[in-house]
This record gives C-alpha cells, sequence and structure tokens, in this order.
C-alpha cells in the first residue's frame, strides 16, 4: 500500500466524473485543497508554481544569464564526473549550501547500490504475507542484519490481530446464453523470463479483510464505483438492489468502492484493472520512460495480472479491527467482530481485465451507457451498466484468524536530547514478492542501517534518538505501525519527534513527497544537496522540472498533504508528530500483482539501483539532520501560512458560509510564529543551550497542538484537526475534515461546531508558540 504517485494509475483518487453529476460541495472544494482531485497527477499546481521573472535591465539580464550558464557547466562537469567515476559503493557527490558533517559525508559516500541490490534480491526471494513463515523469516533476517551492522539495541515486538487469509474463490457466469457463460481462471499467467511467477506457492489473489461468503446474481458495471457513479446508475432507473458491482480500480480507495456498493444494495463487489488505467494504454512519450507495453515486454498490468489489496475502512480507523485504540497484545480485550465498523459486509475479489472482459460483454446493451469517462480500454465492449444477461456467481471463502506479526525496531540513543526520537519506517509485509511496495523501501532501510552501523563504530553518536522501524501487516490496515503507536503512545506522546516514512522507496525517477508543511524546508534543503542520477542536477531540479515543467529559479514544487495508504498515519491523524513520506514513481503497473518482483525491478523500475542509493541519501541526510542540528529543522511558519491558504480556499468555494473566527485563529498563529523564528533566529547566534532545549520541545510539540482528543465526529481515532484521510476517497488527504464533512451532509450546527474545536486546537498550537 502505498500514498501518493503522479503517474501510475491505480487504486486511488482519480478525476473523472459520472456523466451528470457534478460532484458534492465537498469534492468541489477538494479540488482546490488538495490541487487536483487525483492521487495521479503531479503533486504540483502550474498556475501557482509559474512566477513572474523580475525586471530588471538588458545588461544586467546577460550577465546573470552568462554567469548562470557558466555555473551550470561548471557543475554539471562535476556532477558527471562523480556519476561516471562511481564504482558502486560511491563516491561524495557535489555539496551545496551548508557545510557537511563528517556523519553527512559518510551518508552521502558509503551507500552502495550493489548492496541495495542483494537487499532487494533477499526481500523478494520469497513471498511473505503478514502473519506467514515468509514473513517471520524476512523479520528475523532484518533484526539479524541489523544487529550485524552494530545496531545492537534491535528487537522484535510481536502484535496478534485479526487476519484473513484466502481458502476458496469462484466467479462464473451460471445461467443465460451458452455463449455467454465463463469461469473465470482468478490466476496470473506464468513469465518465462521471470522465475518468481512460477512459484506454486504464490499468494492467490483477494482482498485482504474481505467478507467471507458467497453471491449471486446479475452484474452491473458501476464505473470507478464512487457514490457519484452508484448515484447516476440509480438516477437513470438501473436497480442495483440484489445485483453485484463490477466496478475498475481507481478514483477511490477500494475498500470504499466495497462499501458503497453494499451501501447502494449490491450483495457483491467485483474490482477490475482496466487497461486504460494501469495498463499499457496511453502511456507513450513523457513522463513516461518505458515500453508502452504490458508486462514483461513493458512495465504495465498485463491481461491476467489483478491487484490485490486490502478492503478495509481505512478512513475510519486503522490498525487491528478488534482492538481499535489500543494495541492487539496476545492477551488483549477484543470486540466481537460482528461490531467491527471497519469491516465490509459483502464478499468482493480483485480481477484482472481478461476475467472482467465476460461480465461486460453479457451486459452489452442492457441498461445505459456512462459518457466517455465510463469508458475503459477494452475495444471489445461498449461500457453498458446492464444488469446482465444471465446471473453471476461470487465464491469468497477466507479464513479470519488471530495471528501473529513481527515489528523489527531498532534504537540508537541520543546522548545530549535522547527524550526527541526521530523514527524512520518502512513497512516489510507484501502481498506477493513486493519488489516496488515495499521492499525497495526495506532494501532502502537496511542500508541506512549499515550507514549508521559504521557511523557508531566511528564513536559517532546522535544527539537524539533515531528510531528504524520495519513494519509488519500494514497491507491489511496499516497495522504494525498503529498497533506499535497505540502500544507506546504515552512514550510517543512525550519523545516522538518527526516520522519519515518510505513505503515504495523506487518504481522511477520522478521524486514526490507529502508532508507536515512544518517540514518542507527542510526537506527542499536536502534535496539540493542530493544529485539526481538521471539529469546530473539536484534532486530539486528534477523534481521541480518534472512537476512545475518551468525553470523559473523562484518557483517550488508542491510538497502535498499527508491523507491514508501508510504508515504515518497513527503518527500524524493520532498521535500528532510530525510526519512525511517519500518516493521515487514511475511506470508501475504491476501493483500488489505476482509481477512486482525482482525481474521487474532490474527490468523497468531501476536497472542500476541508482534511485534506491538516491532515497537512501535523502532519507538519511533528512535523518541526520533531525538528530543533529543544534535546533530542530522544523518551521511552524511555513505551517500557519499553509492554513491561510486552506481557510482561503474554504472560504471562497463554501460561499456564503465564511469561518472568520477560523481566519483570525490562524491569524494569531501566524503572527506568533514569526515572532518564534526571530526569537529562533537570535539564538542561533547566542548558544544558549537551556533556551534552546526548550525552544526544540516546543517545535517537537507544535504538530500535537492540533489534535483534538475528542477526535473526529464518527471516527475519534482521527484526532488531528487539519488533516486526515477523505471520508469517501480513503487515501488523499481532506484538510479541516471535520468542518469539510460537516458541510457536505449539510449540517451547518456541526460545522460550526467542527469549526470550535479547530479554533481550539489552533489556539493551543499558538500558545505552544509563545516565548513568555
Amino acid at each position: 500500500m502505498a500514498q501518493g504517485y503522479s503517474s501510475l494509475p491505480q487504486d486511488v483518487e482519480g478525476s473523472s466524473r459520472a456523466a451528470g453529476n457534478d460532484g458534492s460541495l465537498l469534492d468541489r472544494a477538494r479540488n482546490w485543497w488538495n490541487g487536483s482531485s487525483s492521487e495521479n497527477a503531479p503533486l504540483i499546481n502550474k498556475q501557482k508554481m509559474t512566477l513572474e521573472p523580475p525586471r530588471t535591465s538588458t545588461r544586467k539580464t546577460i550577465i546573470t544569464v552568462a554567469l548562470i550558464f557558466l555555473g551550470f557547466i561548471a557543475l554539471g562537469a562535476i556532477t558527471s564526473f562523480w556519476i561516471n567515476n562511481d564504482n558502486g559503493e560511491g563516491v561524495a557527490p557535489p555539496l551545496v549550501g551548508r557545510k557537511p558533517t563528517a556523519a553527512e559525508k559518510l551518508m552521502l559516500e558509503m551507500p552502495s547500490t550493489d548492496r541495495l541490490r542483494e537487499n532487494l534480491r533477499k526481500y523478494t526471494s520469497e513471498a511473505h504475507l503478514a502473519g506467514t513463515e515468509g514473513d517471520k523469516r524476512t523479520a528475523d533476517w532484518t533484526k539479524e542484519k541489523l544487529i550485524e551492522f552494530g545496531l545492537a539495541n534491535t528487537t522484535i515486538e510481536t502484535y496478534w490481530p485479526l487476519l484473513n487469509y484466502p481458502e476458496e474463490r469462484r466467479l462464473a457466469i451460471i445461467s443465460g446464453p451458452e455463449n455467454l457463460r465463463y469461469e473465470a481462471s482468478l490466476t496470473e499467467d506464468v513469465v518465462d523470463e521471470d522465475e518468481s511467477s512460477k512459484d506454486p506457492n504464490i499468494v492467490p489473489t483477494f482482498h485482504g479483510y474481505s467478507k467471507n461468503g458467497t453471491a449471486t446474481g446479475p452484474v452491473v458495471y458501476a464505473n470507478y464505483g464512487r457514490r457519484e457513479d452508484f448515484q447516476f446508475l440509480v438516477d437513470r432507473g438501473i436497480n442495483l438492489t440484489g445485483t453485484i458491482a463490477l466496478v475498475r480500480y481507481g478514483g477511490t480507495f477500494r475498500g470504499i468502492k466495497v462499501k458503497a456498493a453494499s451501501d447502494f444494495g449490491c450483495i457483491g463487489a467485483l474490482v477490475y484493472s482496466d487497461p486504460i488505467d494501469d495498463g499499457p494504454l496511453n502511456k507513450d512519450g513523457y513522463p513516461y520512460n518505458n515500453p508502452a507495453e504490458s508486462y514483461p515486454d513493458g512495465p504495465w498490468r498485463s491481461p491476467s495480472s489483478a491487484q490485490r489489496g486490502s478492503v478495509s475502512q481505512l478512513q475510519l480507523s486503522t490498525g487491528d479491527p478488534l482492538t481499535p485504540g489500543w494495541a492487539a497484545t496476545e492477551n488483549a480485550t477484543r470486540i466481537p467482530q460482528e461490531d467491527v465498523n471497519s469491516l465490509v459486509t459483502i464478499p468482493s475479489l480483485p480481477l484482472s481485465w481478461k476475467d472482467a472482459l465476460p461480465l461486460l460483454k453479457a451486459t452489452q446493451n442492457h441498461g445505459v451507457r456512462g459518457e466517455h469517462d465510463w469508458a475503459g480500454g477494452l475495444k471489445e465492449v461498449d461500457y453498458y451498466s446492464g444488469p446482465s444477461e444471465g446471473l453471476v456467481e461470487l465464491v469468497n471463502k477466507v479464513e479470519y484468524k488471530i495471528t501473529p506479526i513481527w515489528d523489527v525496531i531498532s534504537t540508537i540513543k541520543g546522548t545530549e536530547e535522547p527524550e526527541r526520537a526521530i523514527i524512520l519506517g518502512n513497512h516489510r509485509d507484501a502481498w506477493v514478492y513486493g519488489a516496488v511496495d515495499p521492499s525497495s523501501g526495506s532494501a532502502t532501510l537496511l542500508e541506512i542501517g549499515r550507514v549508521l552501523g559504521e557511523l557508531l563504530k566511528t564513536g559517532w553518536r546522535p544527539k537524539r534518538t533515531i528510531i528504524l522501524a520495519s513494519w509488519d501487516a500494514e497491507e491489511y490496515a496499516l497495522i504494525g505501525s498503529t498497533e506499535w503507536g497505540e502500544d507506546h503512545r504515552d512514550w510517543l506522546s512525550q519523545t516522538g519527534t518527526v516520522y519519515i516514512n518510505v513505503d515504495v522507496a523506487v518504481s522511477g525517477p520522478n521524486f514526490e513527497a507529502s508532508a507536515s508543511p512544518s517540514l518542507n524546508r527542510l526537506l527542499y534543503e536536502v534535496a539540493r544537496v542530493v544529485p539526481d542520477p538521471n539529469s546530473g542536477r539536484s534532486v530539486y531540479d528534477a523534481w521541480a522540472e518534472l512537476t512545475n515543467r518551468t525553470s523559473e529559479p523562484a518557483a517550488q514544487p508542491e510538497i502535498g498533504p499527508l491523507g491514508s495508504g501508510s504508515d504515518f498515519v497513527v503518527f500524524l491523524d493520532h498521535i500528532g508528530i510530525a510526519s512525511m513520506n517519500l518516493v521515487f514513481s514511475g511506470d508501475y503497473g504491476v501493483y500488489h500483482s505476482n509481477y512486482d518482483s525482482f525481474h521487474w525491478m532490474e527490468k523497468f523500475g531501476d536497472p542500476n539501483f541508482e534511485y534506491h542509493r538516491t532515497m537512501v541519501r535523502i532519507w538519511g541526510l533528512l535523518a541526520l539532520r533531525l538528530a543533529e542540528d543544534e535546533i530542530l529543522p522544523i518551521y511552524p511558519l511555513d505551517y500557519a501560512r499553509k492554513l491561510e491558504e486552506y481557510v482561503e480556499g474554504l472560504n471562497a468555494y463554501v460561499q456564503p458560509y465564511t469561518f472568520p473566527s477560523l481566519h483570525r485563529a490562524i491569524r494569531k498563529l501566524v503572527k506568533a510564529a514569526e515572532n518564534f523564528e526571530i526569537h529562533v533566529d537570535g539564538l542561533q547566534h547566542k548558544g544558549r543551550e537551556s533556551e534552546i532545549a526548550r525552544v526544540n520541545k516546543r517545535l517537537a510539540f507544535f504538530e500535537r497542538g492540533l489534535l483534538d482528543p475528542k477526535g473526529l465526529s464518527g471516527r475519534t481515532w482521527f484526532k488531528h484537526v487539519v488533516y486526515a484521510p477523505g471520508l469517501w476517497t480513503g487515501y488523499s488527504s481532506q484538510v479541516f475534515p471535520g468542518i469539510a464533512e460537516a458541510l457536505d451532509s449539510k449540517d451547518f450546527e456541526l460545522a460550526r461546531y467542527a469549526e470550535g474545536r479547530a479554533i481550539k486546537s489552533i489556539k493551543g498550537a499558538t500558545a505552544i508558540l509563545n516565548i513568555k
């Protein structure tokens, strides 16, 4: 599971809309707040980022351009020399800006592409679904390697969540004309050149936390399975009661598709991958880097490939469904499964487009056709809604059981501020082999551990505590991180400073990030230091060019808001720890399939493992800056100004409903943050250690001030008043979620209440920054 890809059509929010439906008030507002209605869209707002160049004289312009040109030539020559003379172990790249410390130099010099390749080979050598023997072996190996590297304080923490595993699956058209009857294979074809695809123990295609049961009824095609898609059908007289919904990936999180189907009266749900989404259609040219072909000829999804994944209601709660809000220890109190609100109520299966095509043929010339955005890429059909001619049987028998999972936790205690913890996390479990998701991140985290181990051998110790975490069972419901967070909530509330998540480290060359706004400035600084392997410029420059498509030197690439879909959720939304999520994205068409393999990565994703090494450098430098800088590089002023943008957008998009009280509270926060930053700047020249410690505590606790202990209405596990996953999108972020959801339901009294709660929290954050 991963969040925030720019060019990878998969199980994320799309931009198309059902014909005749303009979307809800919340939908219209979300388009502004998120900059795009699609998590597949680049995280940049081109209108905002294209700047007007300053006026200047012709002579100055010529001189300036000449100097910049010569500077780029010199920098390019140095960087080219560095790249072309690299032997795999790494040498120091050119640095700009502040002078690097010895630890930072080693983090830049030491990472090895050969080591990263072998790490990935090991992690992908067998399937390692959460709670299985293969999963336990990867946990043990990760622990052994970290201890071998010199991180002696490495342990495995075990939790016991409820998980499900497939036992029997069937999908068949069992009545109607003989020429339409069909028995789906529900298997992914063997690829001769990819040895892993031949493994007889491959995890079958199924949905995590799917309903155990059988459904029989006609099929109805409902586009992306969003609420507005089902409503479109109802408005045109299509009776959905007793039908099985056939929907395609994209547009919203898969679990929400199944819930929406149930809400509209369907008795089962089938979620398939269409070639127009993450298949090879329309994948020519920029920004794509590989052939527009299905795997193995290209990187894109093939006809038999299906996307596994969880259908848990992550927008309501994360972690073990039987222990919501407390840790799933072996003897924990558990609620009955029938009382859980985060589990779906109808059976479901993931499908390939090969297995979906006969179902679509059975709906031909029945029901209605949506407009152009309802049509996928299968030329054999016209994407009628149905109901189908003939009945379909869906069988999904799964075993639910409470089973152990294993988090690997490695701690390097700080020497000066051990009560400030910087946490680096990646999940280790995969639906099958998971070369991209998550093993590229696992390989990267392990290499950071090796570099830190070498630093420890020199006598180096960080000022602040560094924790490396290899989470388990993320794919089901972000379980390993959530249970650990709930288990250590009191300690984290006092010590947690920043959490940096890397789920997918690399699926291609395009850098993207989402973060608490207080961390944006630090990320820009680090991205300017680390070279991009492809362009020879900095990662920052390549990032800006991709997302902004402009060379204006003042433009900055957008850093998006954090939603859901990976392990940062418990830290940001539940405990209030500033968080960040990083990824190099690309032509990733094998998401959650058997073909997300080492062979795919070597052939299409990162053949030379240069982007894996680049992620080590970025992730590692961020950790060192946060652990070593005298004053924490956290900037509340950037956060406060971002809140101003959010409330201005809120006012503009829900007129005549306005929020003057919220705006006043944010203005006071901006003023306090401005004064705080002036105070911090003064400290950097005075060396007042006791005051610096006080400032660092305030910086670490700033995000905590934006929590509401009562939580969001209807989903109290989520405590953050500024950010939460969208209630009907799942992965993408909703800003001021309590207010937005109340407005969407036209409950203006609740909206005022949510505004009051948000104001109270913002005042709390303001108080944290007030220097007495």
